[in-house]
């Protein structure tokens, strides 16, 4: 008579594929829960550079597009280091701006120059300490992965190896605003622009690992189920 195969996979198995299931796909998920997060990044950056700059006050956030007049400060410049642009290795030029009737000071990002052949020897980045008005985006930068301690070292004007202002800060004696501003490429002393990415990766890379995610999950499935009628015993 006809054997029937009967679904059979074994305790052991069952646990093992009802395990990662439940990891796969809660990983799946959780990807598209980040793709959803960058998307409203995304859509809230591009929302805030087409408006109309306002005056900073304390009320501005992150990626606002603002206005402020002040003073510049340039004694007291810092070079981010380790700025690549179009292949080349440089700094961003961080320049104090002394808020006008205020004692606040606000950190600008000036733009972009590419580093001396001789590192030991700076770029130039002189400017007059006048007054002006500065358009641009309100920037804030985690601390990353960092290895070292002093991270802000040398002479003014200082080299730093991040641009997170919490260690910033601590080179300056002064009241500064917890933000960086991004000055627009209008500035007669501006440098090299680059455009502001606002988050380090696009909704569409979630979207793909959560596919893979869910492919792994069929995978997992399709064996489960193969070894299940395979395993008569």
């Amino acid at each position: 008579d006809m054997k029937k195969n009967k679904f059979n996979p074994g305790i052991k198995i069952t646990i093992f594929f009802v395990f990662f299931s439940c990891v796969f796909f809660s990983l799946g998920l959780w990807q598209i829960e980040r793709g959803q997060d960058k998307q409203s990044i995304l859509d809230q950056f591009e929302n805030n550079t087409s408006k109309t700059p306002s005056v900073i006050s304390d009320k501005s956030q992150k990626w606002d597009r603002v206005r402020v007049k002040g003073t510049w400060q340039k004694e007291k410049q810092i070079f981010i280091d380790n700025v690549i642009n179009k292949g080349l290795a440089g700094y961003k030029v961080l320049t104090p701006l002394q808020i006008t009737s205020s004692n606040q000071f606000i950190l600008v990002d000036r733009g972009w120059v590419p580093q001396n052949k001789n590192r030991n020897i700076k770029p130039n980045i002189n400017i007059k300490n006048e007054e002006v008005v500065v358009t641009g985006l309100l920037e804030n930068h985690e601390l990353g992965f960092v290895l070292s301690d002093d991270l802000v070292y040398g002479d003014w004007p200082k080299i730093s190896q991040t641009k997170n202002l919490g260690v910033i800060n601590k080179a300056y004696e002064v009241d500064l605003v917890p933000y960086i501003l991004l000055a627009e490429p209008l500035l007669k002393d501006s440098l090299e622009y680059i455009k502001p990415v606002p988050t380090n990766m696009l909704p569409s890379k979630h979207y793909g690992y959560s596919a893979q995610w869910f492919t792994m999950l069929i995978a997992l499935a399709a064996m489960y189920l193969w070894w299940g009628f395979k395993n008569e015993k």
